[in-house]
C-alpha cells in the first residue's frame, strides 16, 4: 500500500482542534478520521485535571476502536491532553498502534535552542512541556505563557487578527527576553501562526510537522 494512502487517527480534545487535526493530516496526503474526547475547552479542561484515569481509559478506547477499522497510526494532535493521560499505559494497551503526541517532539527541540518562548493552553500542559525541555537540556531558559481565553476565542472562530489584538498578543511574546523561537505548545495555536509570523522577527515552530514526520519513518 502506498504510505500516502493509509489513514491516520487523530485524537484531541475538542470537535473544533480534532477537525483542526484531521484537516492538517489530509493536507498532507493523508485520510484521515478523527474523534475529540470532549465537547469543548472546559469539558476538556475538567476531565484533564479531575479524571485523568477517565480521560486515560477515553483515549485507549478511541485508539482500540481504529484498530478495529485497520488504522494503525494515531496521531494525539492535542499537547494538554498528551500532558494530562498515562501515555505509556496507552501504547502498551494498544501494542498494535504506532501512537505519537506533541510531547514525542520536545526533546529534541530542547537541543536545538537554548531559549524558548512556550505557549501552552494551560498550567499543566505548561508544567509537562517544561520538564521535558528541563530533562534534555538543564541549561535551558524557558518563558512560558498558559492562556485558555486564546483557546476558546479560537474554538468561537474568531479572526486571527482579531484574537492576536484582543489579547495583545504581540505585546506578550515580543518581549525584551529575545527568544531562539515560539514553541506552539496548543494544537488550536496554528490557527494563529501565520499572521504572528508575520509580525515577530524569530521562529514559530508547530510539533504537528514533526509528529507527522515520525509517523511517516515508520
Amino acid at each position: 500500500m502506498n504510505q500516502k494512502k493509509q489513514k491516520i487517527g487523530v485524537i484531541a480534545g475538542t470537535p473544533v482542534d480534532t477537525q483542526m487535526g484531521v484537516d492538517f493530516v489530509t493536507g498532507k496526503g493523508y485520510e484521515a478520521v478523527g474523534v475529540p474526547t470532549a465537547s469543548g475547552p472546559e469539558e476538556q479542561n475538567l476531565l484533564q485535571f479531575l479524571n485523568p484515569a477517565a480521560l486515560t481509559e477515553k483515549v485507549k478506547n478511541i485508539i482500540l476502536s481504529f484498530e478495529q477499522n485497520f488504522i494503525f497510526k494515531t496521531m494525539i494532535y492535542c499537547n494538554s491532553l498528551s500532558s494530562a493521560i498515562d501515555i505509556d499505559s496507552i501504547k502498551k494497551s494498544c501494542f498494535q498502534s504506532q501512537v505519537v503526541t506533541p510531547l514525542d517532539i520536545y526533546g529534541s527541540l530542547a537541543l536545538r535552542f537554548n531559549k524558548i518562548m512556550l505557549w501552552a493552553a494551560n498550567g499543566q500542559c505548561l508544567s509537562g512541556i517544561e520538564k521535558i525541555f528541563y530533562e534534555n537540556n538543564p541549561s535551558i531558559e524557558i518563558t512560558g505563557i498558559s492562556m485558555l481565553p486564546v483557546i476558546k476565542a479560537i474554538e468561537a472562530g474568531q479572526h486571527p487578527e482579531v484574537i492576536i489584538e484582543r489579547f495583545n498578543l504581540i505585546g506578550l511574546i515580543s518581549t525584551q527576553w529575545k527568544a531562539d523561537c515560539l514553541v506552539l505548545g496548543c494544537t488550536h495555536l496554528p490557527y494563529l501562526k501565520e499572521k504572528l509570523q508575520q509580525k515577530v522577527g524569530f521562529p514559530i515552530i508547530d510539533p504537528a510537522e514533526e509528529m507527522l514526520r515520525i509517523l511517516e519513518c515508520r
